[in-house]
């Protein structure tokens, strides 16, 4: 009785499954399946494109953590320190004197104390600071640190004017944001960065607003 019971359930499958599939619709691919990722309008991006932004945060990130690390990274101009630091060099331009150690310029105040000041054009140091970064624009080769451009000279590295349209990852201390007709960009003493989005990141071109 149980083995008849068996093969007439067996001869019953097939119409069972038939009348189930007309019952439960036809189901469609979303757009999380395979099928749906393989429609024409399904473009994911490529994993080495996002790969490559995070490798360059990744760099950026080391980059800013560089920064930091230099001595010049914790002075902005406005600052006054009580004493000058150990292997400080005087420098000048023209009639104006200047103490120089590792990116930063100091000029004594009426109290005694010491005043951060932007980096003066013209001046000229025996070495560059450190962290400076090579800039090539077309002939010339500049070094950017401390929000200061040099270029070499026979007697050492003179910080001269910002060249135009030079790419930096990272703004000088104290960098104050301005909108100049509606656009915002960073001064810093007399040059201004306008930050742009590279990369999907953050950079900052030297301009003239």
């Amino acid at each position: 009785m149980k083995a008849a019971l068996q093969e007439h359930t067996w001869l019953l499958l097939p119409a069972m499954l038939a009348a189930l599939c007309t019952l439960v619709p036809a189901a469609r691919a979303g757009w999380g399946s395979v099928r749906a990722s393989n429609r024409s309008e399904y473009r994911p991006e490529p994993v080495h494109r996002e790969a490559e932004r995070v490798a360059d945060r990744r760099r950026l990130d080391i980059e800013a953590e560089r920064r930091h690390a230099f001595y010049w990274a914790g002075f902005q101009p406005g600052l006054a320190v009580g004493v000058l630091p150990q292997g400080y060099v005087q420098a000048s331009v023209g009639a104006t004197g200047y103490y120089y150690y590792n990116g930063v310029y100091f000029q004594p105040t009426t109290t005694g104390a010491y005043a951060v000041v932007a980096p003066p054009v013209g001046v000229i140091v025996p070495q560059l600071p450190d962290g400076a970064d090579p800039v090539v624009v077309g002939p010339a080769t500049y070094y950017y640190a401390g929000g200061a451009f040099y270029v070499q000279q026979p007697t050492g590295f003179a910080v001269t004017p910002a060249p135009l349209g030079v790419t930096v990852t990272g703004l000088p201390p104290g960098a104050a944001p301005v909108t100049i007709n509606g656009v915002v960009y960073f001064v810093a003493g007399s040059t201004y960065f306008l930050p742009v989005m590279q990369g999907g990141v953050t950079v900052y071109v030297t301009a003239h607003p």
